[in-house]
């Protein structure tokens, strides 16, 4: 989770909105499909509802369950670190878009596509995305509340969530409309009968549900396998400081052409499961925005392979020899440089056939299957050139006791390309390459039983499977066209 931030308005494409509804309903209809909402406790007409925290509940997964924001609910409770929650908290859920009296509550059962339910309400998939943050139709859980209009009606206008002690009259003056319109729009009895994170329909404004500056997010590929990359790329309004966290890691974002991209490594043993991406926008004034979103990791579907090391090389699977290794590549392994050099897509470093693949869970010797490769073995014939796939830098042109001789290339935006087990480096540190350039030979040097090129590449400081960066599979062909 991020930190406290300023408050920032979150507005719906919308186009229709009515009178108030009992939340009573909402949480009648969770409560029967869905039993684990039950520590829910309903304020009565108009007024949100108190949810009891329970152990392994996160201020997220909250907000997912009530249809609502992390930020309306800790703006609701005057929760400064939205992490800082406990178990037997008395939290209160604010009242959401589902509080009008046309809207209801939808529990997606197993196997519903958005689709589908949309068409049960007689509306389009595309504006039940919009209306509930759902940024991938793909992607819905079962047991997920979705927000829809019980009659289908469509009026013009965004939501805004009301924040702690703002009025009615402060909202209207603050986006040049009457507050007599937003009466009428929401179907209020009286400017003062709103409450800190409900929603208010304001008519005329920019639809859009992420909080000024954001504009756009696009997540790809969605959902993501384990040991793949996930680009994040974000338009904002304007320029502005872009940051976020994803599996407990910093991310970094560089600027192209009003596109902020930042590449994430999915590591090869992340457990399959839902995990947030949280964003944090920064603009010229010092004031932040943040928006929170749903990542899907799925099994890679990676084999198993036994490896029997001779005799003779043993020695180098000795901890002590492993860990002085991996420190050294450590000092490169984590480069982010803001410049882009490569093009999408990467070409193949050796014109061969694949002997082992990424992320195939390994056996040394006959002991556990704790272990994974990292990288892509070509079966390339010994002195065979090893060609660069991309532009780059050369950060590191050595000999090393585990890997032999090694090559790394920095293309720039944290992704970088190793080159294992060489007879001969053709490169040195600082030279530029370009793409289809010779940096090497294949041959069997370190820990290695036969002539073959090991590629490995780092996104983000991870391992990840380098097969889909090649034309074959290549999922950002868009990024040269300024994408999203």
């Amino acid at each position: 989770m991020v930190d406290c931030m300023i408050p920032r308005r979150l507005h719906h494409v919308t186009e229709w909105f009515h009178a108030g509804r009992s939340l009573l309903l909402l949480l009648l209809l969770v409560t029967f499909l869905w039993p684990g909402v039950a520590l829910a406790q309903s304020g009565g007409p108009g007024q949100p509802m108190i949810h009891i925290v329970q152990r392994g509940e996160t201020m997220f997964s909250l907000a997912r369950r009530y249809g609502t924001t992390v930020d309306a609910i800790t703006h609701a409770n005057g929760i400064p670190d939205p992490r800082s929650i406990y178990v037997g908290q008395r939290l209160v859920v604010p009242a959401s878009v589902a509080d009008s009296e046309n809207w209801t509550a939808h529990v997606v059962r197993p196997g519903e596509t958005l689709k589908e339910i949309a068409g049960q309400y007689g509306l389009t998939w595309q504006t039940v995305a919009l209306v509930n943050q759902v940024l991938n139709p793909h992607l819905l859980s079962p047991g997920q509340v979705l927000q829809l209009p019980a009659d289908g009606q469509e009026r013009g206008g965004a939501l805004h969530a009301v924040q702690p002690g703002e009025t009615l009259i402060a909202i209207a003056l603050g986006d040049g409309v009457s507050p007599w319109e937003l009466v009428e729009a929401n179907g209020l009895t009286s400017p003062a009968l709103v409450v800190s994170g409900q929603w208010v329909l304001i008519p005329g404004l920019r639809p859009s549900w992420l909080p000024a500056p954001f504009e756009a997010v696009e997540l790809e590929p969605m959902p993501v396998l384990q040991g793949q990359t996930l680009r994040v790329a974000v338009r904002t309004e304007q320029p502005v400081t872009l940051s976020g966290t994803l599996f407990d890691r910093p991310l970094q974002f560089a600027e192209e052409e009003g596109v902020y991209y930042g590449f994430v490594g999915v590591h090869a043993f992340t457990e399959p499961g839902l995990y947030e991406l949280a964003l944090t926008a920064t603009d010229g004034a010092g004031e932040q925005a943040a928006v929170n979103l749903s990542v899907l990791v799925r099994d890679g579907g990676y084999g198993y392979e036994r490896i029997d090391v001779p005799p003779s090389l043993t020695n180098l699977l000795a901890p002590d020899v492993v860990a002085a290794e991996r420190e050294r590549l450590d000092t490169v392994r984590f480069l982010f440089t803001p410049v882009r050099r490569w093009h999408a897509p990467f070409a193949q470093p050796v014109e061969a056939t694949i002997s082992s693949y990424f992320g195939t869970r390994r056996s040394y010797g006959g002991g556990p299957y704790n272990s994974y490769h990292a990288g892509t073995d070509f079966n390339a014939g010994q002195s065979t050139p090893v060609h660069a796939p991309a532009d780059g830098t050369v950060v590191m042109a050595e000999p090393l006791v585990v890997r032999g001789n090694v090559v790394v290339l920095d293309h720039g935006w944290g992704v970088l390309t190793g080159y294992w087990h060489l007879s001969a480096i053709d490169v040195v540190v600082g030279q530029e390459v370009r793409a289809g350039d010779v940096i090497g030979r294949v041959g069997s040097t370190g820990l290695s039983t036969g002539a073959h090129l090991h590629w490995e590449v780092w996104v983000d400081g991870v391992s990840v499977d380098g097969r889909q960066w090649l034309a074959s599979s290549y999922p950002w062909g868009d990024l040269d066209a300024g994408a999203p």
